[in-house]
């Protein structure tokens, strides 16, 4: 019984050891990386140069941020605040504008966009057409995104604002509101 405790306990170290390993190496491509922020092993990283990082964020397992340089200028398209904490299986594409604020929540498998499919030209099947820019999207301080949501391009989510499990936000939500629904509608004020 002892060893098997001692062998657990090895294990959970050596696994923490390899999970801060992980976050300096990987830590080194950003644009920015602040202070005792974390990564997850099995994060998707495009663009990490365009991609600035706060102090103290979490980074959950098998995040996909997906930064691009849309603008043409070299600076950061995908910006994180201090303390937030950003779920598993979550993906954000920031081609132009993805700006998430201090100590915002997003809980696991959601979805954060500025850019969309182009599918103007019926000649040509859409995943073949690219993409393209359609607005910034704007994530205020201390937000709660819940799991399974969806945000699209030109969004704006107000400060210490709530969007529950699995509303699709199409509009922005003022500040200290609480959105449900697909799509998103006020469900009410704090």
């Amino acid at each position: 019984m002892k060893f098997l405790h001692l062998l657990n306990v090895s294990i959970d170290f050596l696994n923490k050891a390899l999970a801060l390993g992980y976050s300096h190496v990987v830590s080194c491509q950003f644009a920015c990386w602040g202070k005792s922020s974390r990564i997850a092993r099995g994060a998707k990283i495009l663009g990490a140069g365009l991609i600035q990082v706060g102090g103290g964020v979490t980074i959950g397992e098998m995040a996909w941020l997906n930064a691009k340089n849309d603008r043409f200028d070299g600076k950061p398209t995908l910006s994180i605040g201090d303390g937030t904490y950003i779920g598993r299986l979550v993906q954000i594409n920031a081609w132009r504008s993805v700006v998430i604020g201090n100590n915002v929540l997003i809980a696991d498998r959601v979805f954060i966009s500025d850019a969309d499919h182009n599918f103007s030209d019926l000649a040509i099947p859409i995943r073949l057409q690219g993409d393209s820019f359609l607005g910034a999207v704007t994530l205020r301080d201390g937000c709660w995104i819940g799991i399974g949501v969806v945000i699209l391009p030109g969004v704006t989510i107000g400060r210490n604002s709530v969007v529950a499990a699995n509303a699709v936000v199409t509009k922005d939500v003022p500040d200290y509101t609480v959105v449900a629904g697909v799509p998103a509608k006020i469900i009410k004020k704090l």
